[in-house]
């Protein structure tokens, strides 16, 4: 049983509550006494439209709940108006008491298996041992929404944050175009340019996560920390394969098992002048070389190693293709989503016309690269929904 204190006796405490507190989104309100009529309870609707339900006591103490909706069918029958004693046969009993300093996110679940099963809308809501309100489904609903809204926006903002260009104390040999569209607020591709202290050792990377949305964001977090540490404790004489077995291993420790990382990552040597590429279960990379009479030779490399975080990539040291860095070499790195997006009669783009794609930007700027890349995704896509995030790293010497 619930105490019932009057409504003049407590101050208004709705804004004492965190946003993320039952109390927030809690009407205080006087109860109405089981013996009542169903004209006075009308009548209290009537003069506060905004309440979709009044809570009845008898003796001092809640017995339950009565929906608005339930009152005016009553009012549409003259027999059930005639017959009807106590409200007590129309009221909904609180099958569920909540706190007004618990959290929302602890309830909701609870609160709509209710509504499922019973048809139960709106909860008593109490604090410090007596009656504090009413609070509905509709409201805790809404508030969820903007939690997670709200949340995402900020997930958003440390997920932008990690992919922030480095501050370079060095130029590489290299540019490197990105172009990034994600399929939600945050998404699960991720996309690095990172140069080591020498000035000699860079790598690029395009990653792409198993899953989608806060989860992948998380996942794409854990990379982002390793870019994090990997430029304050740089190891030192280790490049190549070994960083992908340090990245391999450090992911495996911060994901899940069933989580996943498919990785493209170029290793420039510029003091060597090569390129050294590792493909692991990622999308191909689009080699192009320059050759005699200015024609132009293009390689594909295909996944030859497991994805990230399966802590397998250290088995295998030769899983790479290296080659001579010349002029006007060009490597292009891309996640699934350019080629899994549809048409809005569900016609995948494919490997063949996303190759077609990429060699079509070949000796343009960047500026004109992206209108290409635009007019290409938005014309396939047109109103359908996108699947996937889309990333393309265009890395030329």
């Amino acid at each position: 049983m619930i105490h019932i204190e009057q409504l003049s006796d407590k101050p208004n405490l709705q804004e004492e509550f965190g946003y993320r507190q039952v109390g927030s989104i809690t009407l205080q309100t006087e109860t109405v006494d089981v013996s009542s009529s169903i004209e006075y309870v009308m009548g209290f609707f009537e003069d506060n439209p905004s309440m979709h339900a009044v809570p009845i006591e008898r003796n001092g103490t809640l017995i339950g709940i009565l929906e608005k909706s339930h009152v005016e069918k009553m009012n549409k029958s003259a027999w059930d108006r005639f017959w009807q004693k106590d409200l007590d046969s129309y009221i909904d009993t609180p099958l569920l008491s909540l706190r007004a300093d618990d959290y929302i996110e602890k309830n909701i679940e609870k609160a709509m298996n209710l509504s499922n099963e019973k048809g139960v809308r709106f909860f008593a809501v109490y604090f410090r041992k007596s009656f504090f309100g009413i609070v509905g489904l509709h409201e805790m609903l809404s508030r969820i929404t903007e939690i997670r809204a709200r949340d995402m926006a900020k997930a958003r903002m440390v997920q932008q944050h990690l992919l922030e260009p480095q501050v370079k104390k060095c130029k590489p040999p290299y540019t490197v175009h990105t172009w990034n569209r994600m399929a939600n607020e945050v998404g699960g591709d991720f996309y690095k340019d990172f140069s080591f202290s020498d000035g000699v050792r860079h790598m690029v990377g395009c990653f792409d996560v198993s899953g989608k949305n806060v989860a992948a964001s998380l996942s794409t977090m854990a990379i982002g920390s390793f870019f994090s540490a990997l430029d304050q404790f740089e190891p030192e004489g280790i490049f190549g394969g070994d960083i992908s077995a340090m990245m391999d291993s450090y992911i495996q420790t911060m994901t899940p098992s069933e989580m996943f990382i498919t990785a493209a990552i170029c290793y420039v040597d510029a003091e060597k002048q090569t390129v050294y590429i590792q493909n692991c279960g990622h999308t191909p990379v689009y080699i192009f070389i320059p050759a005699e009479g200015g024609k132009i030779s293009g390689k594909t490399m295909n996944a030859n190693l497991p994805p990230l975080g399966m802590g397998i990539i250290g088995e295998d040291k030769g899983g790479g293709f290296e080659l001579p860095i010349v002029k006007g070499l060009r490597i292009v790195l891309y996640t699934d989503g350019l080629a899994d997006m549809v048409t809005p009669d569900g016609e995948r783009y494919e490997d063949e016309r996303t190759r077609s794609l990429i060699a079509s930007t070949y000796g343009k700027g960047k500026d004109e690269a992206a209108g290409i890349y635009k007019k290409a995704i938005e014309g396939w896509m047109g109103d359908a929904m996108q699947p996937d995030d889309i990333t393309i790293m265009d890395i030329r010497f």
